[in-house]
């Protein structure tokens, strides 16, 4: 009998070990038949496992970090704090003056920049400040070129896709119904579905006490 429940266990563990490796190589063999490879940092963690590494770069090192040089700056009129996206050459980041922006990474040339508050009309609550601002990485998405920017704004909570090429708006979608909900991370594409969280405010009717709540929510990328 106990020779039986040490197979039967043994048998379990091997199958569920079999499942996890499965589970795992498909999510690695999506990213890589995608050609993620390149210098493409594709959201705050650089690609789906937000593992924050560049695989291909040999030109940053211990060894070389005396001998580099500035290259090339550009002033987007106040703070950034968000890490920036990249495609193709081109980055992508906001800035706390309430603008996004797509610059030339060989030379810091600007690509195309838009107002937050004039592509939306959203006016700022003034949480923190009085502009309509994103302070996270924006997320590159879409099936074969990526060709859209997926951005959270950090108050009200409001997700905007812009296209890529030009930064023009192509939808948005207001995630919670209260002012003061904000948008403080970088989404995470995979599949047709963008991923995000935020936080916002529950008031509950029968008294005066307000909750901050924690949600996570998935949007189609074709329609929001």
């Amino acid at each position: 009998m106990a020779a039986l429940l040490n197979y039967n266990f043994t048998s379990i563990f091997c199958c569920l070990f079999f499942c996890l490796h499965i589970i795992t190589a498909s999510a690695s063999s999506y990213w890589v038949e995608e050609d993620h490879s390149s210098q493409d940092w594709l959201n705050h963690g650089g690609d789906l496992f937000n593992r924050r590494y560049a695989s291909k770069e040999n030109k940053i090192s211990p060894k070389s970090a005396p001998n580099l040089r500035l290259k090339w700056k550009f002033y987007a009129g106040r703070e950034i704090t968000a890490t920036p996206a990249i495609f193709k050459g081109t980055i992508y980041f906001p800035s706390w003056n309430g603008n996004i922006y797509a610059v030339k990474a060989c030379d810091g040339s600007l690509v195309w920049e838009q107002s937050i508050q004039n592509l939306t009309g959203i006016k700022s609550p003034g949480s923190v400040t009085n502009v309509t601002f994103a302070r996270a990485t924006p997320t590159l998405a879409g099936d074969d070129h990526h060709d859209l920017l997926v951005v959270g704004i950090y108050g009200p909570a409001v997700v905007i896709a812009l296209n890529r090429i030009d930064g023009k708006l192509v939808w948005m979608t207001q995630l919670d119904s209260h002012n003061t909900g904000v948008i403080t991370m970088s989404g995470t594409y995979y599949k047709g579905l963008v991923h995000f969280n935020y936080f916002g405010l529950l008031h509950i009717a029968t008294s005066l006490a307000f909750f901050i709540t924690l949600s996570i929510i998935k949007l189609c990328i074709h329609n929001s």
